[in-house]
């Protein structure tokens, strides 16, 4: 596994054919979920949901950029399943996501890539304007569904893609 920094809050991870082996891993199966848990070991801190993930599998390797997300997470609530999961279906699957279930609704967290705003969200679902330490509130206080992939996780669970990917 070769890491190389690319500035203060970005690297990447190189993972090698004899890595993958031993690991026994398949670069064109690797999910973002997979690849949050590999990094997981790399990062100084075990906060992997604030960090968003790109993998590109080659044949017999695996490279995985790396992006700690500047900023707080945006909060967006959604009143059912069914608005939460078309939200999901536009957002793209590897943004750092969390969902979390809080007085009767899912509450999605998103760490924005470079604090852009996530506008599909709002046409599913309604922005909660809340600080980063609501984040510590609903770990507290909600119910805890998924943290750092809930995106990638959810579509995955209920057989659904990505607009972004389709």
């Amino acid at each position: 596994m070769d890491i190389q920094a690319i500035g203060s809050r970005a690297f990447t991870v190189y993972i090698g054919e004899p890595e993958l082996h031993r690991r026994n891993i398949e670069p064109q199966s690797m999910t973002v979920s997979d690849a949050r848990e590999l990094v997981r070991g790399v990062l100084d801190d075990s906060d992997t949901g604030s960090v968003s993930l790109e993998l590109y599998p080659g044949r017999h390797e695996l490279l995985i950029f790396v992006r700690r997300n500047a900023g707080e997470p945006e909060f967006y609530s959604f009143p059912d399943l069914e608005a939460l999961l078309e939200a999901l279906a536009a957002l793209s699957p590897d943004a750092a996501s969390s969902l979390f279930f809080y007085n009767g609704a899912y509450i999605l967290a998103v760490w924005p890539v470079e604090g852009a705003r996530v506008p599909a969200l709002c046409e599913f679902g309604a922005p909660l304007p809340r600080p980063g330490a609501f984040l510590l509130h609903l770990r507290e206080h909600g119910k805890i569904i998924r943290e750092g992939d809930a995106a990638e996780a959810f579509l995955r669970a209920f057989g659904r893609q990505t607009s972004v990917n389709s």
